[in-house]
């Protein structure tokens, strides 16, 4: 079993599959087939999204060090336009950074 598979399966243990789904923003019937290894989609996707909201991963930033993986997702994947100087950095800079691996959802 992959081990974001079972930090998925724990976090279940822990809460129950409906806390788990909200904290990913997903539905309990996506983490179910994800746990039941009978999901039709991108786990490389799912298994970004458990790491970072179960991982406690940190990544290196061009622009700041180290810094949770949960961020670095949610700077890069930011919609409209920027709102502050903050925003315009990551906008600038996230499209190339190696870390980078959405492929266009960036």
């Amino acid at each position: 079993m992959p081990a974001w598979v079972r930090l998925l399966a724990n976090a279940c243990d822990a809460d129950n599959q409906r806390v788990v789904a909200d904290r990913l923003n997903k539905s309990s019937g996506y983490v179910s087939r994800l746990i039941n290894r009978c999901y039709a989609g991108s786990y490389d996707e799912a298994e970004r999204q458990v790491r970072a909201a179960y991982g406690g991963e940190n990544v290196e930033c061009p622009l700041f060090g180290a810094i949770p993986l949960a961020s670095c997702l949610r700077n890069r994947r930011r919609k409209g336009p920027a709102r502050n100087q903050l925003h315009k950095q990551y906008a600038a800079t996230c499209p190339a950074c190696p870390n980078n691996n959405d492929g266009g959802e960036a």
